[in-house]
């Protein structure tokens, strides 16, 4: 993990070099601590939370703690709900068509989003950063790790 975190930090420093007018778009995750690039609207705020998991992680929390308050109020509607959900369930069963879902980007694919949109300097669609990530996912890690003379690890310590 602490290799990962040493190249994203990287990665950060050398888009900062490129682009210190980004300086203030970076941002301390209030849980975990690391840094992350956000939206230049939000660059004043100071309670933000990175799209890693920890925006998530807090979204579902709090939307606990609220449905467990509003149920312990309104017993009775959870009942409703639940037979709701049973009947529904039991039609889909005998064969009722249900709507298909439609799927939202995983939060580092927004994530992903803002940075390259910043680095452009315009706003860039879904659709393009699944198309970049679909070529990127095709190459080489970033992180650079020295091999041994037939393409594997070296075990450390040993002679070479």
């Amino acid at each position: 993990m602490r290799d990962l975190v040493r190249s994203y930090y990287a990665q950060i420093r050398s888009l900062l070099r490129e682009r210190p007018e980004l300086r203030s778009c970076l941002k301390r995750c209030r849980q975990c601590r690391i840094l992350f690039f956000t939206d230049p609207r939000n660059a004043a705020r100071d309670d933000l939370r990175c799209g890693f998991g920890c925006r998530e992680a807090h979204r579902r929390t709090c939307s606990v703690q609220r449905t467990a308050a509003f149920y312990r109020e309104n017993p009775d509607r959870k009942r409703r709900q639940n037979r709701k959900r049973y009947l529904h369930s039991a039609q889909a069963r005998q064969g009722g068509a249900t709507e298909p879902q439609v799927a939202s980007p995983a939060p580092i694919v927004r994530h992903v989003r803002v940075i390259v949109s910043l680095v452009e300097r315009r706003r860039v669609g879904f659709d393009e950063i699944m198309a970049l990530l679909a070529k990127k996912g095709r190459q080489h890690r970033m992180a650079w790790r020295r091999r041994g003379p037939y393409g594997g690890r070296r075990v450390e310590g040993r002679g070479s």
